[in-house]
């Protein structure tokens, strides 16, 4: 089965509609990703929970706190509240 490099790009090729990416991107990707002008939203997801202040951070070109997939979804207050901000 074939499976496109960028499937982004291959999508945004066949539709009018927003595409939002995801997928593992920061700051310098998302922005390259939006200057490429096939996605109009870039979605952060994991990345935005561990930096709850994260447009700062990319303004300011701060280090980023790294997700810790151990504490998600495991129904706590560890790994939702406790990144340290800026």
């Amino acid at each position: 089965m074939f499976y496109p490099q960028d499937v982004f790009e291959t999508f945004g090729k066949l539709t009018h509609h927003t595409i939002i990416a995801n997928g593992g991107y920061d700051g310098d990707s998302g922005e390259a990703e939006l200057t490429r002008g096939i996605a109009t939203i870039i979605s952060y997801g994991s990345l935005f929970l561990a930096n709850p202040d994260l447009p700062k951070r990319f303004a300011l070109r701060a280090a980023l706190n790294q997700p810790d997939r151990a504490t998600m979804f495991g129904g706590g207050v560890k790994g939702y509240t406790d990144y340290a901000f800026l």
